[in-house]
């Protein structure tokens, strides 16, 4: 379903410094933050998302949750998701970068025709799509997207990351992260710390990571 998976009231819930990453499914599911089932009041920041198969965020219902400060790269088939329009706030999207390459950036909404009548707060991203420098957002150009009342303060750019196409995520120039008030993270720090033996038990071999690439190609 997801890498991390939440349903319920979940006041007080911090999701912050995760790494998720190769988060796939044959069918349904495949996200990497998966907000499900009445999520509310959660916080998920300074969690670096990447290839994953069907959304780097996905929220089916909920209200109040807070996503800011995150970085979602190479989701197959869009970085942000979700399914149901509701009558309430369902959630503030603010200060994330994403960076997709074939995906989308915004799926659709089950039943509806763009995301405009979503009750959504997006504001102060920075949205980039490899060999597109005018991504779709609901099949809106950037400018139609920010009349309907979203994003007004993000932006379109690259965020300079150091070396995205093998999945290095720092920046060789933090100008884009700055202009929407972006924090750098550390995302090395995720991940089974302590002896060396220890964390050794943790690393995936490359055969399975081969293999892992294989399935999931054989399904798409």
């Amino acid at each position: 379903m997801g890498g991390v998976y939440t349903l319920g009231n979940s006041e007080g819930t911090t999701v912050s410094n995760n790494v998720i990453h190769h988060i796939y499914s044959r069918d349904y599911g495949g996200w990497g933050l998966y907000t499900d089932e009445g999520t509310q009041n959660i916080l998920m920041e300074n969690n670096l998302v990447y290839a994953c198969k069907s959304a780097g965020f996905h929220q089916h219902y909920g209200r109040d949750n807070i996503i800011r400060n995150n970085i979602f790269a190479f989701i197959e088939i869009s970085a942000i998701q979700v399914s149901r329009v509701e009558e309430h706030l369902s959630y503030t999207f603010t200060n994330n970068i994403i960076y997709q390459k074939d995906g989308e950036i915004i799926s659709d909404v089950w039943g509806e025709d763009n995301g405009t009548k979503i009750i959504v707060n997006y504001d102060r991203n920075c949205y980039w799509k490899v060999g597109e420098p005018s991504p779709k957002f609901y099949g809106l150009s950037f400018k139609e997207w920010k009349k309907s009342g979203k994003d007004k303060h993000s932006i379109v750019a690259d965020p300079r990351f150091i070396d995205p196409a093998r999945y290095d995520f720092r920046f060789r120039n933090s100008s884009s992260a700055r202009k929407i008030g972006f924090k750098p993270f550390d995302y090395a720090k995720a991940g089974v710390y302590g002896s060396e033996s220890w964390v050794e038990k943790s690393r995936v071999s490359e055969g399975l990571k081969e293999s892992f690439k294989n399935v999931a190609n054989d399904h798409k």
